[in-house]
């Protein structure tokens, strides 16, 4: 819901609202809804947060960067999960992922008050041999793999290193006992390959189905992205 939050603050116009706009995905068949919350006046606001889990049924994962102020807000949130993610200030729309072996004491600090309130913790990785090796050594309960490097890839032989990356994170994850979840500029286009992913539970789908439900609807949006899911599940 991020970039919604972002088209309010461009356009000054509030009819643009992040939280109208996950209760219509919600209704239209969406599992589960992703904010971002950085801190930044043109983003996601902690009002938003607040009626959004006021008013939402459905998943409700909470993207923060590993500071204080938000941890607090997310304690006083209990959202169903929070995802650490780092931002940029000069990049305010986009997540960069965590480096575990530069955070981890700080992980590890944070991890006891998140998991007693019943938040499940992610971490947005990247697909490479010496995170997850970090990886291994925390009590994390998801792990969010950025997929970036193969949606971005320039030709299939790209694709096909990038996609092997993802697949053997996965299952090295997995058999740590985390679950495994997928984003990074994912689009429609994009689901049958990330679906490929071993265990994988939840795709995030960003920029690319706002745009799409901006142009046919909500509706039709979610349902498209139901179908590609749902295809992959049988193949």
């Amino acid at each position: 819901m991020d970039d919604i939050a972002f088209i309010r603050s461009s356009l000054n116009n509030d009819d643009f609202d992040p939280v109208r706009f996950a209760i219509l995905s919600e209704n239209s068949g969406a599992n589960g809804i992703v904010f971002t919350f950085s801190g930044n006046d043109n983003g996601i606001r902690e009002r938003d947060l607040r009626l959004a889990k006021e008013m939402l049924g459905s998943f409700f994962n909470l993207r923060i960067p590993m500071k204080e102020s938000a941890v607090k807000m997310a304690l006083s949130l209990i959202p169903d999960m929070v995802t650490f993610v780092d931002v940029h200030a000069n990049e305010p729309r986009r997540t960069f992922t965590v480096d575990p072996v530069e955070h981890q004491q700080e992980i590890q600090q944070i991890l006891p008050d998140l998991q007693a309130n019943n938040i499940s913790v992610s971490l947005l990785i990247k697909p490479e041999l010496d995170t997850l090796k970090a990886m291994s050594k925390l009590a994390i309960d998801y792990v969010e793999i950025d997929t970036s490097e193969y949606t971005r890839a320039h030709d299939i032989n790209d694709e096909i290193v990038a996609l092997d990356k993802i697949k053997s994170a996965a299952l090295a994850v997995s058999k740590w006992g985390m679950g495994v979840n997928c984003s990074g500029n994912i689009s429609y286009q994009d689901i049958a390959g990330i679906g490929q992913t071993p265990n994988l539970e939840d795709i995030t789908l960003g920029t690319h189905y706002i745009n799409r439900a901006l142009q046919v609807g909500i509706d039709r949006a979610v349902s498209e992205a139901i179908q590609l899911i749902n295809y992959r599940e049988i193949e």
